[in-house]
């Protein structure tokens, strides 16, 4: 459990950042993954975070069973309102040997078993009801809505330094890729 007394330990030891399993925004996919723990709490956790004054990291899986374009959705938006400093959005993958695996290849949904091409940011199987290609597009929009917050650009230019120009230039990345995909649609 994440107290602030813990929190400012952390800071008090030199600690700059934290980097949260977030996971979904939907509480049934929360579930579904065995995580036990709520939303509400993981909103709790960067408040208490951001009041000590460390830097906040959102780590978040799409595409886990039970996963819906709905589901996704409201990911994207728990990211929007506890409003970490940066994000990590990740696809469930099934390493062979886990849970997720076995269901995976039990229901039938595995597409791609050439285990060299397993990442984190590349479906590999097909859900019932969100596609491979439906979860690509909605990992890319989570990215350009986080990165394209004009709060986002603003806090991190004003932090200048290293880290506020490297994270101003990954939101302009996100812009031009975000307007040469409207462009190149028919």
């Amino acid at each position: 459990m994440v107290t602030k007394d813990l929190l400012q330990k952390m800071k008090d030891a030199g600690c700059i950042a934290v980097w949260f399993g977030v996971e979904a925004g939907s509480q049934r996919v929360i579930d579904a993954m065995g995580k036990g723990f709520t939303a509400n709490k993981t909103k709790k956790a960067f408040k208490l975070a951001k009041e000590v004054g460390l830097i906040t990291i959102a780590s978040v899986v799409f595409g886990f069973p039970d996963e819906t374009r709905e589901s996704a959705m409201e990911t994207i938006k728990l990211v929007e309102e506890i409003d970490p400093d940066d994000i990590g959005y990740y696809i469930a993958t099934p390493y062979p040997g886990t849970p997720m695996a076995d269901n995976v290849i039990k229901m039938g949904w595995l597409r791609v078993a050439d285990f060299d091409k397993y990442d984190t940011a590349t479906p590999i199987f097909e859900l019932p009801n969100l596609s491979m290609q439906e979860l690509r597009e909605i990992r890319e929009q989570a990215f350009h809505r986080f990165y394209l917050r004009s709060r986002y650009v603003l806090r991190m230019f004003a932090k200048g330094g290293t880290y506020g120009f490297s994270a101003t230039r990954t939101a302009f990345a996100h812009l031009l890729r975000a307007t040469k995909s409207k462009l190149h649609r028919p």
